[in-house]
This record gives C-alpha cells, sequence and structure tokens, in this order.
C-alpha cells in the first residue's frame, strides 16, 4: 500500500483527526452566526488548533500503521484548505487564506492567547480513542467555544480604543 499524498489522511485517520474537529469547529461557527464556518476566521483558528492537536496526540500514540509524522503534521493545514476550497474560492485564494490563517495561528500561539485549550482537545482524544464519540465531540466543542473566545477577547485588545 502506497502512502496518501501530504495532508491526506487514511479514513480511520480522518474520522479520529479531522472529521470530530471540523464537526465542532462548524458548530462554533453556526453558533456565533455563521453558518459557513470559512467565514469565521476565529473557528477556523480553533480548527486549525484542534488537528494540530489531534494530530499531535495521534503521533505520540505510535499507533501501527499510521501515517508519517511528516503526513500528520500537514493534515491540519490540510483540513483548512478543504473547508476553503469548499467555499468555493480558487486555488490563489485558497492559498492567500492558508498563509493568513498560519501567520494568525503561529502568532497567536506566540501570544499565548491559543494553546491554553489543549487539555480540552487532548481529553477529547482520550475519549475517542476509548470508543466515547460523543463526550469527545463535546471536549472539541468547549475547546473551539475557548479558543474563539480567546480569539475575540485577543482582537479587542487589540483594537486602538475609540476616541469620543
Amino acid at each position: 500500500m502506497t502512502a496518501p499524498p501530504a495532508g491526506l489522511l487514511t479514513p480511520v485517520e480522518y474520522q479520529l483527526l479531522a472529521a470530530p474537529a471540523l464537526e465542532a469547529a462548524a458548530q462554533v461557527a453556526a453558533e456565533r452566526g455563521d453558518p459557513h464556518l470559512y467565514d469565521d476566521m476565529a473557528s477556523m483558528l480553533a480548527l486549525l488548533g484542534m488537528v494540530s492537536c489531534l494530530a499531535h496526540a495521534y503521533l505520540e500514540q505510535a499507533v501501527p500503521g499510521a501515517s508519517g509524522r511528516e503526513q500528520l503534521e500537514v493534515a491540519p493545514m490540510a483540513v483548512c484548505a478543504l473547508v476553503f476550497t469548499e467555499s468555493g474560492l480558487e486555488a490563489p485564494e485558497v492559498e492567500q487564506c492558508l498563509r493568513a490563517l498560519s501567520h494568525a495561528y503561529l502568532k497567536l500561539l506566540k501570544a499565548g492567547i491559543l494553546g491554553p485549550q489543549e487539555a480540552l482537545v487532548e481529553q477529547a482524544f482520550v475519549e475517542f480513542m476509548a470508543g466515547e464519540r460523543a463526550t469527545g465531540l463535546q471536549n472539541l466543542r468547549l475547546a473551539a467555544l475557548a479558543m474563539t473566545r480567546a480569539v475575540d477577547a485577543w482582537e479587542v485588545s487589540q483594537s486602538p480604543a475609540d476616541e469620543a
């Protein structure tokens, strides 16, 4: 069996690492008033964070037959690319969105805005591995909510005060 292309997960990995994160991020985006995940930058950042954390936890498990490290390291951006592509954007626009998303994610990680919520994602991973999908999804949703709220609060703190 040949390895899938970069970022492409096996069906089992997709169900463990991508599908639940996509579901949680889409639910949070909808609750925030965006019926389309790709329209909500904070939810897209949460998606990137959740898939990154899930992939890291999966790598630490050393699951037999798992995709390689390089494959799993590019999976988070590949999942985000899928969302942007589904929005109908052309390839150059998808690339531009991915660059902006990656830049914002790294900036927020460095500032400590994103990262603290990973405990919920790690717990969700443990629950998924134990076959407790509903509980895992609930923890991912809580993680996505915490991430989007942290991003929103950070954005507010970065905007110049209104001069009135």
